[in-house]
């Protein structure tokens, strides 16, 4: 165990180093099986189509703990803002109001964020959120490609 803490204390302080900050938008063209995930929620095929593709914005910016976000959801219209959630290490519950696709009509979301490697990020290193929700498990993956 102590000849791990120098390589744990380098791959913590990469996962600090990592800024997500700014504006995202998703790139519908990387999404994998995004479709297929809608229509197993209960929409029909042509609806998970243009929802797969439909403009989903987010501003990150760091959260005052090392490695924790404060997201910011935005409309389809890219201005007003939807909800704003605080992204801590670990896992916690988002208690959601109103109707969303992915969660159905308001309740409970276990969620969990933490930080892998990821051979395609400028830095090798990805930030994980993976939430159950009553109509599914969803897995993201943000990292910085040519950036």
């Amino acid at each position: 165990r102590e000849a791990c803490v120098p390589i744990m204390k380098r791959w913590e302080e990469r996962c600090a180093d990592l800024d997500l900050s700014g504006r995202w938008s998703r790139d519908s063209d990387r999404g994998v099986d995004v479709a297929e995930g809608l229509v197993a929620r209960g929409l029909t095929q042509e609806t998970a189509l243009v929802k797969a593709t439909e403009p989903y914005i987010q501003l990150w910016k760091r959260h005052a703990t090392k490695c924790e976000w404060v997201v910011t959801t935005y409309d389809a219209d890219g201005i007003k803002p939807r909800r704003e959630l605080h992204y801590p290490v670990g896992e916690f519950v988002e208690t959601y109001e109103g109707t969303a696709i992915l969660f159905g009509d308001g309740g409970v979301i276990q969620r969990s964020c933490f930080y892998l490697a990821e051979k395609d990020a400028d830095d090798d290193v990805a930030h994980v959120t993976i939430s159950e929700t009553p109509r599914g498990r969803e897995e993201s993956l943000r990292y910085i490609k040519n950036g």
